[in-house]
């Protein structure tokens, strides 16, 4: 025992040894006992009122709160444990540190802290340049917290191992495609030409087993050693000493002297902790790099993608934008500035969907990644979208992630019409096999008649037959090449097409007449035809009387009252669109819409597609069509905002 350990032990300091176990506490205070009254704690209510000094004999980094509990304590905190004293520091604060390596020397270090720590300047000068060294070594940490390269990190740790450790040769090497790079080394090792010196692969000599194992190795004397052993690239033997320290898991420091036996364990230590905090600062520069770069990618692919995309973020319990891409602000019509910091539904849910939307924002709070098909207000029009909303980021009170927005209107287009033609196949399925097949089964029998007979009236009642299988395949084939397709929307006047159409259809004595002039956005072509289908149902139906295709003098046009039937066609107030109208017997029945239907028909040699045809044509140019029965049939068109003149 030395005169200052005497000296402190005869003022009866107590080292309280805390551990989270009475085995290990009594182990550490064994190894004190003989220099130092110490009393084993092993829990936070059994420290002593006023310890002079404390001691936590554990691994802090899975026990930290027996770490914090000595924090607590009004005395110095000294860590004895293996384990990384830059980890250790950032769970709690210590004003010591000793790495327990299981070596004998081990306990002769506690006790040299410990009394450095209780005397203070009283304590031998070799340890107060101890502490002083340590100090200077934190005030590095500092520096390399402020280096903005991993260069600068390696430059800065070589001056500090030179200036504060008086280390006479430092090299620092970082592991790439399997060999040693060195990326800083001291003055001297740069005169002797060791950083253009040749590669040494990473499971090569001492640099290679330091590596490899991630543990520090002390040479002594290299002359003790096969030169195929030795760590330096280009060793020299004029230096004897070596010691070689991992630098986190990529890379090895080794620092060299000319005389044998130049570094102890304290040497070693203080390289360490130096070079924790090197592998910490590197490591931080790195994740920072990856982290740049993966925000300059997301941010180009955000810029770039085609899709209308949206950056959004959990902001005081509300779902708030934080970024939108050109494509949204060219689709939607919103710029950035306008829609930042504001929930995006309030700007593009139509009318109609925001329940659909609320209940898409709870699953996204839940965590849940999204994909659903919905519509969307555009700065045209409102359109169907495939939504995409994938959370990056979840916590308990954060959430970050991304919207995207693909415009499947014309594929939703294509389906609709896909299933119309279903629709259209079903309809031509049953006409084929009942409606035509009924007419020609009439034919058929009549056939066999006049072969029987020879009376003239059977081939009367077979050509009566086969119009009626005309007039079904001339509808089906309207249907089925033409079904909802129009050409370019050109203005039409409707006096003159209607003239056109009315032309071209049978109407006996009906008549006609255009209240006003109007003119109308349309295809003339499916216009003509739209006017043919609704003078045609409107002198067969509208006079009870049935368009028998055999009857070469047609339908009398007249009503079973005896008076010509009307028929008139003008402009729907404040010019939204144009009707079509007769004084007919109109519809029997609770909805006229009905007789829109595909093959609806109140006649017995009715197709029950002339109609059909009608709403089809109207559909594709836009407009609605709406039947009112009133003294007659009246078809009402709204042709949308740009309506008639």
């Amino acid at each position: 025992m030395s005169n200052a350990e005497t000296e402190l032990n005869q003022v009866s300091v107590q080292v309280a040894v805390l551990a989270p176990g009475e085995e290990r506490a009594a182990t550490v205070t064994a190894a004190l006992e003989d220099e130092w009254t110490a009393v084993a704690r092993s829990a936070r209510d059994e420290l002593g009122d006023d310890p002079a000094c404390l001691v936590v004999a554990t691994d802090p980094t899975t026990d930290a709160d027996l770490l914090t509990a000595a924090a607590t304590v009004d005395a110095p905190v000294v860590v004895f444990a293996d384990a990384d004293p830059a980890a250790v520091r950032r769970l709690a604060a210590f004003d010591g540190f000793v790495r327990d390596d299981g070596t004998d020397g081990a306990a002769d270090r506690l006790a040299d802290e410990v009394a450095w720590q209780v005397a203070g300047d009283d304590y031998p000068t070799a340890l107060r340049e101890r502490a002083t060294t340590v100090t200077r070594l934190h005030r590095v940490a500092t520096e390399l917290v402020g280096c903005e390269s991993e260069t600068a990190v390696y430059e800065a740790a070589v001056r500090a191992a030179e200036g504060i450790l008086e280390l006479d040769l430092v090299g620092i090497d970082v592991a790439e495609n399997g060999y040693f790079v060195p990326v800083a080394v001291s003055g001297d090792m740069e005169e002797k030409g060791y950083a253009g010196a040749g590669q040494i692969a990473v499971d090569e000599g001492i640099a290679g087993e330091t590596y490899q194992t991630g543990t520090s190795i002390v040479v002594d004397d290299v002359l003790d050693l096969d030169r195929d052993d030795l760590a330096l690239d280009g060793d020299d033997p004029e230096y004897r000493s070596i010691l070689s320290v991992p630098v986190g898991d990529f890379g090895v420091l080794q620092a060299g002297s000319p005389d044998p036996h130049a570094f102890d364990d304290r040497d070693r230590e203080l390289v360490e902790l130096l070079m924790t905090h090197v592998a910490e600062t590197v490591e931080r520069l790195r994740a920072e790099t990856r982290l740049r770069r993966e925000h300059d990618r997301l941010s180009a692919l955000f810029e770039n993608v085609p899709d209308p995309a949206v950056r959004f973020a959990l902001v005081d319990g509300e779902l708030q934008v934080q970024e939108v891409n050109p494509a949204f602000e060219s689709t939607f019509g919103w710029a950035s500035a306008e829609v930042v910091g504001e929930d995006i539904d309030e700007y593009i849910v139509p009318d109609g969907f925001e329940d659909e939307a609320a209940s898409l924002n709870e699953k996204l709070l839940a965590g849940e990644s999204l994909q659903v098909v919905s519509r969307r207000k555009t700065e045209d029009d409102v359109r169907d979208f495939l939504l995409h909303v994938v959370p990056f980021e979840r916590g308990e009170r954060s959430l970050q992630g991304f919207a995207i927005y693909t415009d499947i209107t014309e594929e939703k287009q294509r389906q609709r019409e896909l299933e119309r033609q279903n629709e259209r196949l079903d309809a031509f399925a049953s006409i084929v096999s009942h409606d035509l097949r009924n007419p020609l089964s009439i034919a058929q029998g009549y056939v066999d008649l006049a072969e029987e007979t020879g009376e003239p009236e059977h081939f009367d009642e077979i050509r009566r037959a086969h119009g009626r299988m005309n007039t079904l395949v001339d509808d089906l084939l309207t249907l089925a090449r033409q079904g909802d397709v129009v050409g370019e929307a050109e203005p039409v006047d409707l006096d003159s097409v209607t003239t056109q159409a009315w032309a071209s259809v049978r109407t006996g004595d009906a008549t006609l007449s255009v209240a006003d002039a109007v003119t109308v956005a349309a295809d003339r072509d499916r216009l003509v035809e739209l006017l043919e289908n609704l003078f045609r149902n409107a002198v067969t139906h509208g006079t009870d009387e049935e368009d028998d295709p055999a009857d070469t003098e047609g339908p009398s046009g007249r009503r079973p009252d005896g008076e010509p039937l009307h028929v008139s066609v003008g402009s729907l107030p404040d010019h939204q669109g144009f009707y079509v109208a007769d004084d007919g017997i109109g519809y029997d029945g609770d909805d006229p819409d009905r007789i829109l239907e595909s093959g609806f028909t109140t006649s017995e040699v009715g197709t029950g597609f002339g109609l059909t045809i009608v709403r089809e044509i109207a559909e594709a140019h836009g407009w609605s069509v709406d039947v009112v029965d009133d003294d007659g049939l009246r078809f009402e068109f709204v042709v949308g905002q740009n309506g008639t003149r």
